[in-house]
């Protein structure tokens, strides 16, 4: 029993005690619960989003895009599918 002896005989506790009184524990483990349940749910929305879109575009193409102009579309090997505007960026690409 000497060899514990020192640490019997100090002063408890050894180290000053820290009291959260303002729960800074529970807002950390908040925010990263926050951070994370956002991203899921930018994940979920981004991708529902793109599903969303094609199936927009599926029943159009389906419905046979009445009342659009011919130049409008293009036959990918006799599927008929609008075309999509890129923009003027394609002309301005390699102006060097």
């Amino acid at each position: 029993m000497a060899t514990d002896e020192a640490d019997f005989n100090r002063t408890m506790p050894g180290h000053p005690m820290y009291y959260d009184r303002d729960f800074n524990y529970v807002k950390d483990r908040d925010y990263w619960l926050k951070a994370i349940l956002g991203l899921f749910a930018g994940s979920y929305l981004y991708k529902k989003f793109r599903l969303e879109q094609d199936r927009a575009r599926m029943t159009a193409r389906l419905e046979g895009y009445k009342g659009m102009a011919a130049h409008h579309f293009a036959n990918r090997g006799g599927v008929v599918v609008l075309k999509q505007f890129i923009g003027f960026e394609k002309y301005h690409q390699n102006n060097d």
